[in-house]
């Protein structure tokens, strides 16, 4: 057997992508050149490593064994070949994920400090829903990510990171008394602004106040946070949100947060693929975040 790099190549890129067309955008081939590459890589284990759906490939059994150690080699080959270059470039190669809440206004301030503390350049970053993370944390399209620990996916390591807590906020014109402690039932009858419906933000409101209320009255539904801020800036109605986003809003006086007798808080985590190779400079970037989750 002669694995070539070419095909170790063309493999993770076509599991990353889920297509030859993708595949070879990515790899700047023809697409014939990556499907000739990828059936003898094939040829070469006597397994199909794929299932083709329509015009999709998605990795079977055998291929998603296969994956974490050819993921490890292309990082090894990729390390030997930057070897001489400025470290900044490597760490450019990181790629992490984030949920919407860390990714749209706690990552960008965090990375900025590592760049300044650590002197190293900036991963890629890729913000979305944690269904979509996780898909891409399995097949190695990232390598790190920050998401909430309720999410379950046996294929993740989990590293408890930090606490978020959720508050109710409402516009700062907004008649409610807010100098002592509110229950659920003060907020019955009122209007609310909340996340869609599947969305972790949206689960955790029904839980914690929309399942408490007698009278719920939800008059807008966004499926971004910075939305429903601005809505609540702007007197549409209340919002439970994370004390993360909106912390801006409040310090400017867009916004006020809302006294309550209940606290609610949700935990996120630092996760990556249970067998993924973790080279020195995402080892880097972990200690890193886990030093900020230590010290805040």
């Amino acid at each position: 057997m002669n694995i070539t790099i070419r095909q170790m190549r063309a493999f993770l890129a076509v599991a990353q992508e889920g297509s030859i067309a993708n595949a070879s955008e990515k790899l700047f081939l023809t697409r014939p050149a990556v499907s000739q590459t990828l059936q003898e890589l094939e040829r070469q284990f006597d397994k199909k490593l794929f299932h083709r759906v329509s015009n999709r490939l998605i990795l079977n059994s055998e291929g998603k064994r296969l994956l974490p150690y050819i993921d490890e080699l292309i990082q090894r080959i990729n390390q030997i070949e930057n070897f001489f270059s400025d470290d900044s470039d490597n760490y450019r190669k990181l790629k992490i994920g984030a949920t919407k809440t860390i990714g749209n206004y706690l990552l960008p301030k965090l990375l900025q400090q590592n760049h300044e503390k650590n002197n190293v350049g900036y991963p890629t970053v890729f913000v979305g829903s944690t269904a979509t993370i996780c898909a891409k944390l399995q097949t190695t399209e990232l390598d790190v990510a920050l998401i909430e620990c309720a999410a379950y996916d046996s294929f993740l390591n989990k590293l408890p990171w930090i606490s978020d807590e959720m508050i109710v906020i409402a516009p700062i014109s907004s008649r409610i008394d807010g100098e002592e402690p509110l229950s659920v039932a003060d907020l019955d009858r009122k209007s609310w602004v909340v996340r869609e419906m599947g969305s972790g933000s949206r689960e955790l409101f029904e839980t914690a106040i929309g399942s408490r209320l007698k009278h719920k009255r939800i008059v807008l539904e966004v499926n971004a946070t910075e939305a429903i801020i601005s809505a609540v800036m702007h007197g549409t109605g209340l919002a439970f949100v994370s004390r993360i986003a909106a912390e801006e809003a409040i310090a400017m006086g867009r916004v006020r947060a809302l006294p309550m007798k209940d606290s609610w808080f949700r935990r996120f985590c630092i996760v990556t693929h249970s067998e993924k190779f973790i080279g020195p400079d995402l080892q880097a970037l972990i200690d890193f975040l886990s030093d900020y989750a230590a010290n805040n």
